[in-house]
């Protein structure tokens, strides 16, 4: 048995084999107790997370912590939300390119996504902030955004309907379109406050009009009905698949019937005295979040040439800021030029545009650095 878990800005979905439980998101450090009491314990988990986390720095450490929040619960697995959309419309339509549109809370996201047979992979993709759920609400309603949220999720169907009729007849922008407390929101403010996150969902759309994809729609911020309309001219035969979609298509990931595209084979050749004889060796640099490059069952820390001895294996960057790896058998070498002083763990990471060495500070309270790949010497 197993358990798929999309833990959103403002939802929480979980989808077991007794169903979808659906409930506002809980502070990190009550997620693993709500994940037992709805999925038990024991069980693989498969989590979806946002690709655009995995872009930064910040969003590679909250992806390290959403993977040691779940463990407790079971053995994790973390894919990208715009695979697992793109998986649970292959499953209904086949196989092929997918343009997944994925309008959230936190942002408004793109996702051109390749399947074929068992495997997922992202080809490219685009997020903005500024044109999500969150954005919007703060515009309508300044320091009061998540009560107007709720408000207009409780009474959608009547204020699409008001919405639709104000856009067609000015007289009706008056009408009251969502009462927050004692705040009375009208669908001419609604519309006005909608006018430049609409620009910014056309100007982010517009970047996908030549992609030969079939164009999906999901999230919960793609049900307020002017987003559909602002997305209508380079999503026009998109299928809306509701804000279900990820974790339906994390469930599918996490029987097996899909798989994320795998990453490469990345090693570091490290020169070490070994008996009193200089060796040679290769570290394999893990690919999953929790798992870092490792020497003897202790985890290899990179550090500066000019630093003091750590006390333990360590990898010297040059005055450079080189980082020597061998991806897929041949010579890759990664540049983190102007990285900050200190001992890093290393880990492989998937990333929008391609895998990344995730340097992993010591200390804490520092966020990771993503170095990209360079292409492989021929």
């Amino acid at each position: 048995m197993t358990a798929a878990v999309d833990v959103g800005t403002a939802t929480t979905r979980i989808r077991t084999a007794a169903g979808l439980t659906v409930l506002a998101t809980p502070p990190p450090e009550a997620i693993a107790g709500v994940l037992t009491r709805a999925a038990g314990t024991g069980r693989p988990v498969t989590c979806v997370v946002p690709d655009h986390w995995r872009d930064h720095g910040a969003g590679l450490a909250r992806q390290e912590l959403l993977h040691a929040t779940v463990l407790p619960v079971g053995p994790a697995t973390l894919i990208g939300r715009f695979a697992a959309v793109a998986a649970h419309a292959a499953a209904r339509t086949g196989p092929g390119r997918y343009l997944v549109c994925d309008a959230g809370a936190s942002g408004t996201g793109f996702g051109l996504c390749e399947v074929s047979g068992e495997s997922v992979r992202l080809v490219d993709a685009a997020f903005d902030a500024a044109a999500g759920g969150d954005a919007f609400a703060e515009a309508v309603a300044p320091g009061r955004g998540r009560e107007f949220a709720a408000s207009a999720a409780r009474g959608a169907e009547r204020l699409a309907a008001v919405l639709a009729t104000a856009r067609e007849k000015a007289l009706f922008r008056n009408a009251l379109a969502v009462r927050a407390g004692d705040l009375e929101i009208t669908a001419g403010a609604l519309l006005e406050a909608f006018e430049p996150v609409g620009a910014r969902l056309a100007a982010l759309a517009g970047r996908w009009s030549a992609a030969s994809a079939r164009p999906v729609l999901t999230g919960g911020f793609a049900g307020f009905p002017p987003v559909a309309d602002a997305l209508s001219n380079a999503l026009a035969d998109a299928a809306p698949l509701g804000p279900h979609a990820a974790v339906e298509g994390a469930a599918l990931f996490a029987d097996g019937v899909f798989r994320e595209a795998p990453l490469p084979d990345v090693r570091l050749p490290i020169h070490r005295i070994r008996d009193g004889l200089p060796a040679g060796a290769e570290i394999g640099v893990p690919g999953r979040p929790g798992r870092f490059a490792a020497l003897n069952g202790r985890d290899l820390l990179l550090c500066h040439r000019r630093e003091p001895a750590l006390g333990a294996p360590s990898l010297m960057l040059d005055d450079a800021g080189t980082l020597p790896v061998e991806v897929d058998g041949r010579p890759a070498p990664c540049r983190a030029p102007g990285l900050a002083p200190g001992a890093y763990r290393l880990g492989l990471r998937a990333a929008t545009r391609g895998p990344v060495i995730a340097l992993f500070p010591v200390a804490p309270d520092a966020d990771p650095v993503p170095v990209p790949l360079e292409r492989p010497a021929r």
